[in-house]
């Protein structure tokens, strides 16, 4: 499937909930050819509240970039959806504006 995607995004999650949060994220809002490749794992240990944590490497892949674009901007960045373009609404005209238009 690689060689029909060229657009990718390295992404860091801390914890495996989220990176299947966005695996599901995907599966509902992209409508090209997209993979999610696991590159690694790695520990983060938080000095002041003596915590560890894991953080999960993983590479996106995506077929077309608005796919990739709209990932960043809406899950990554939590950006709202873009609007659809919304059809301008007729006015109806009244009798006299049909009897003096």
């Amino acid at each position: 499937m690689t060689s029909h995607l060229t657009y990718e995004i390295v992404h860091k999650f801390r914890g495996q909930g989220k990176m299947n949060e966005a695996e599901d994220w995907m599966r509902a809002n992209i409508r090209g050819l997209w993979e999610l490749e696991f590159l690694g794992m790695s520990e983060e240990i938080d000095d002041f509240k003596k915590t560890k944590t894991y953080i999960f490497h993983v590479r996106f892949n995506f077929g077309r970039s608005e796919d990739l674009k709209r990932f960043k901007e809406e899950y990554i960045q939590g950006k709202p959806p873009a609007p659809k373009a919304k059809l301008p609404v007729a006015k109806k005209k009244g009798i006299l504006s049909r009897i003096f238009g």
